[in-house]
This record gives C-alpha cells, sequence and structure tokens, in this order.
C-alpha cells in the first residue's frame, strides 16, 4: 500500500501547491493540515464525548484515551471532505445526514509535528453499537460527561492522548457554541 500523500501548507495554513509522503512531512517538521471531529451527546443537562482507546499500533499515543477522532487531511483533499472521510475510515460513519459544527483553527509549532488541526463537533445520537471499527485504529469506545473526562485527564494524564487544558478549551467552545 502507498504511503499516503499530505498537502503542504505555508506557516500560515495557506496551501503552497506541493504535497510529500507522511513520513517526510513528521521527519523534516513540514507544515500540514489535520482534522479533529468531537462526537458528543447531550444528556439532560450536560455533554457527554464518545471516548476512544487507541490501538497500540499507533504511532502517536498508542493504548491511550483520546476525546476526538480524526487524522491527516490527505493531498487534494478539502477540509470537510477531510473530516468525512476520516469518520468514514474510523468508525464507519457516513455523515451526509449529520450536521458537522465548525470549530476553530489550531496551529501546533511542536517540531517535527506542525500542524494545523481544523476541528469539527458532531452530536451523535445514535448507538456505538451502530459503528464499525474496522481499520485497527480503535479498541474500545465509551461516552464520558466533561466531568470524568477532566478528572481522568487529572488523575491520569498519560493515559490521555490530549491534554487537560486542550480539552478544556475545546468543551468550553463546544458548551459556548450550544449556549450551554
Amino acid at each position: 500500500m502507498a504511503e499516503e500523500l499530505l498537502d503542504i501548507v505555508d506557516e500560515n495554513n495557506k496551501l503552497i501547491g506541493q504535497s510529500a509522503p507522511r513520513s517526510q512531512i513528521h521527519a523534516e517538521g513540514i507544515w500540514h493540515r489535520t482534522v479533529h471531529i468531537y462526537l458528543f451527546r447531550k444528556i439532560k443537562d450536560q455533554l457527554e464525548f464518545l471516548v476512544h482507546l487507541r490501538s497500540t499500533s499507533k504511532d502517536l499515543y498508542p493504548n491511550c484515551w483520546d476525546t476526538r477522532f480524526g487524522g491527516h487531511i490527505k493531498a487534494g483533499y478539502e477540509i470537510e471532505a477531510g473530516a468525512k472521510s476520516e469518520l468514514k475510515e474510523e468508525i464507519g460513519l457516513n455523515i451526509d445526514n449529520y450536521e458537522l459544527l465548525l470549530g476553530q483553527w489550531v496551529k501546533l509549532n511542536d517540531y517535527p509535528n506542525c500542524e494545523f488541526t481544523k476541528n469539527y463537533f458532531l452530536e451523535y445520537p445514535g448507538s456505538v453499537s451502530d459503528l464499525k471499527f474496522n481499520d485497527g485504529e480503535v479498541q474500545e469506545v465509551g461516552w464520558m460527561d466533561i466531568e470524568e473526562i477532566k478528572k481522568s485527564m487529572t488523575k491520569d494524564s498519560q493515559n490521555w492522548a490530549a491534554s487537560l487544558s486542550g480539552f478544556v478549551e475545546i468543551s468550553n467552545f463546544l458548551l459556548n457554541k450550544l449556549n450551554i
């Protein structure tokens, strides 16, 4: 299987008309784009996020819990198309019937991982049993409310792919967007 190509962007997130293999992008600290999609549901007056345990074979944060799905935007893909593709690949969810809520862009300058991440949110009313985990990237999934996630991240930060401060920023953004 050929290695995926990623579009290269400049330090201001503008496409420069070139692409490179993912391994080269990461080895050389080349700017690129990723997408994160946070699945949530409302239970009474609280929000829950669908969290998942990453595969032991992942190159970043293996065997860690994560609050988001997503990945690298493949060369030639528009951002939203990349988000839809990632959800289809990772959890078998075709989201044409759902509305993606726009989140913010986040710039991560952590050489050699230099990326711009577009965040999206998806209210998912379906059952976890309706999702398909065929690509080997996800070991386990479950719903957790915001406070449970914060407590777990505080107690066992090494078991999470994201930071507590990053999750607080994301959850606050969504709460404000939903006027909760």
